[in-house]
This record gives structure tokens, sequence and C-alpha cells, in this order.
């Protein structure tokens, strides 16, 4: 059954504490958001687990920390799409970094998933899981497309 996205910050920490498998989706594009959700989704499967979808809403530097140039019900409304087979809380952040930001609200012991394409390039999302992989952080990069299988950030390098 598909879980609802949880937004009360109190029952994101009691998850976060009862679940023995955090994994975290930062919200990218719609399509690669939810090719994450889906590979968080299999991973979790039949583990105590729960999903954070962590949207990080950039600030630019004219603006106070605190006035974000989107509305947050907005934002909300947007997270609120997705959807898991696993439970799933929601989070807004609000930063001038994204990178930093991510570092923060990401605990050591916490996966991040991450979807991408397939480019001959790297992608802005490669260029993420690299930079939290770097930082010490659990990644997982899996494609972008349904069918091909998921593999771990840090055998690419």
């Amino acid at each position: 059954m598909k879980q609802k996205i949880q937004f009360e910050p109190a029952l994101i920490e009691k998850a976060k504490h009862d679940a023995e498998l955090d994994l975290v989706v930062p919200v990218t594009t719609p399509e690669l958001t939810r090719a994450a959700l889906k590979a968080a989704d299999h991973l979790g499967t039949g583990l105590n687990a729960i999903v954070r979808l962590i949207k990080v809403q950039v600030i630019p530097y004219p603006l106070d920390l605190t006035q974000s140039p989107v509305y947050i019900g907005f934002l909300k409304e947007q997270l609120a799409h997705f959807e898991s087979e696993l439970p799933l809380a929601g989070e807004i952040v609000l930063a001038r970094d994204l990178h930093k930001a991510l570092l923060r609200t990401i605990e050591a012991d916490s996966v991040v998933v991450l979807a991408s394409h397939k480019r001959p390039w790297k992608t802005s999302n490669e260029r993420l899981a690299r930079a939290l992989t770097l930082a010490g952080r659990k990644v997982l990069l899996v494609s972008g497309k349904e069918k091909k299988p998921c593999s771990t950030f840090s055998t690419v390098y």
C-alpha cells in the first residue's frame, strides 16, 4: 500500500529513531525523484526502513534565510505528489547552499538514494553524489531508466 508523505517534525524524529534504515531521497526533477523513490522502496523492502524526501530550497543572498522565494505551501504540495511503499517523511530545508544543507540534514548512517540519466558528461546528480560520497555519506546512484539495475556510486570513481 502506498504511503502518503508526513510533514510533522515530531513524527519524523520518532520514525527516524524507530527505523533501522534511514533512506534519504533528495528532490531533484519529478522523474528522477520517482526513480530514486522506487529504488529506495526496493532497497528497504522487508527492512524496518523510512524514506525521507528532502527538498532544499536555495535562498538567494539578497533575501533573508526565512524568506523563501517560493511559497512553502506550494513546496509541500509538490512533495505531496510523491508516494512510497515505505513510511515517507517530507522535509523542506531553506538554505544558501544545496550541498551544505544536505550534509547538515543527512546523518552519517543514512543512505542517500539519487537517480541520474546516463550522459557522456557528469550530470548535476552525479556531481552531488560525488560530493556527498567525498563527505563520507553512503550514496546509491541509480539509473533514471526503470529497466537498468542499481549500482553503487562509490564504484564509479
